[in-house]
């Protein structure tokens, strides 16, 4: 039977839904909320990557270094070979997953913030060596000209992501959707539930039958390949990249920012906080204190921890039962 909780939670959430799908139909100039929306589902659906491997308890602040080598690995091999960008950006992932795969060969036994200085640290090595390799990636120049996303076409209808600010609005509604459908099957699947608990307590799960090693390697894994595609798209996207742009402390923290103040034990966390914060940063925020406006995020971090330590998202569940 399902509850009144999840009953409220579902009618929400298509509320929301609806009116994300529906609202650009009401505004005729609306280019700058396209910009700014588009980049909260971006970093929406990035917030939900990190979050896959957070749920074994794990704190990563080095993700940028999936990003920056899917940003690269998809953007080098369209530039090199001229392939589609629908292709490269898979090439992008599986660059991500392969630095995941040696990152949990090498930092397999650290826990806490051992373990999260030395992904921060890890960071970087791509970006040095990025930076000094200017015969093969540009160096510190940047790499500019990337392809954007031709054209797609379904019969007479055409959607033109790198033409249109509304496609891409759409591309990437479509992609936090599908990257936050996966998020909400892993934490209710039977891997979703080992994971947690290798998070609660490593030693009980193992004495149970969970494989931790396993949990933990999966989930990095996938978390490594689906930053470095949203790292790829975001290099198509944007046209452009340099390693201070996408191997910076900025994509680490602020996927982390989003999902504590969203709630990471919430399927919807991530989402909710990308919501919240980005287009309030960006839309208000922004023209009232131009320089110190990502002053918001210290902010919020510090008055989650201190207020609402589960996130925003279980002190909605609260009201919502309480309704």
């Amino acid at each position: 039977m399902v509850s009144k909780t999840t009953t409220h939670a579902a009618v929400l959430f298509s509320i929301i839904l609806l009116f994300l799908v529906l609202w650009p139909a009401v505004l005729n100039d609306a280019s700058i909320y396209y910009r700014v929306m588009t980049m909260a589902f971006f970093y929406g659906a990035l917030a939900f990557t990190w979050n896959l491997h957070a749920l074994t308890g794990s704190i990563s602040l080095g993700h940028a270094a999936f990003f920056g080598l899917g940003a690269y690995g998809s953007a080098l091999l369209n530039y090199y070979t001229q392939t589609s960008p629908y292709v490269t950006i898979l090439f992008g992932g599986a660059t991500g997953a392969l630095y995941g795969f040696f990152w949990n060969i090498t930092f397999d036994k650290l826990r806490g913030a051992r373990l999260a200085l030395a992904t921060l640290a890890s960071v970087e090595i791509p970006k040095v060596i990025i930076d000094n390799w200017d015969s093969f990636t540009f160096g510190s120049m940047g790499l500019v000209g990337i392809n954007t996303f031709p054209a797609l076409r379904f019969g007479s209808f055409v959607v033109a992501p790198g033409e249109s600010l509304r496609a891409q609005y759409y591309l990437l509604l479509s992609f936090m959707l599908l990257i936050g459908l996966l998020h909400w099957q892993v934490i209710r699947s039977r891997w979703g539930w080992a994971i947690r608990a290798v998070r609660e307590d490593e030693t009980a799960a193992s004495m149970l039958g969970v494989n931790t090693t396993g949990a933990r390697w999966w989930a990095l894994l996938l978390s490594a390949f689906l930053t470095g595609l949203c790292g790829a798209i975001y290099a198509h996207l944007i046209g452009l990249i340099e390693p201070s742009l996408v191997f910076s402390l900025h994509i680490s923290a602020l996927p982390l920012v989003l999902t504590i103040f969203g709630g990471r034990y919430q399927y919807y966390g991530p989402l909710l906080g990308s919501l919240i914060l980005y287009p309030l940063d960006q839309l208000l925020l922004h023209s009232l204190i131009p320089v110190g406006h990502a002053i918001i995020y210290g902010l919020v971090i510090i008055f989650t921890l201190l207020f609402l330590p589960q996130g925003i998202g279980a002190w909605l569940q609260q009201r919502i039962r309480a309704v």
